[in-house]
């Protein structure tokens, strides 16, 4: 399963570089994450058992956490972080839950 949940990744890299410029973000910060998507999804396919695949939800974790304290100091950007941060840990968990890690 921790494949699928790397394809999934890559899918949704590709889906959010693919909108970068019609988000209400900037475009660069955009393509940033969908670079992220991309490189950690390509690292877990490449080694499933490798630390990437066990320890990568806790790139999604700290993004979730960064956009929450994001939505509270800027309610010019409230509305996307706030979204961000709950896809961030929609993937957090279902990387974390697929590799193992679920304490």
């Amino acid at each position: 399963m921790t494949r699928g949940i790397a394809a999934a990744r890559m899918v949704w890299g590709s889906g959010v570089l693919i909108a970068s410029r019609y988000l209400p973000v900037p475009r660069k910060l955009a393509v940033a994450l969908a670079a992220r998507h991309l490189a950690q999804g390509a690292a877990t396919l490449r080694r499933p058992d490798g630390v990437v695949a066990r320890w990568g939800w806790t790139a999604d974790a700290a993004h979730s956490l960064s956009m929450l304290g994001l939505a509270a100091v800027s309610p010019r950007w409230r509305a996307a972080a706030l979204a961000n941060a709950v896809v961030a840990a929609v993937w957090a968990r279902a990387a974390r839950i697929h590799t193992g890690e679920r304490r």
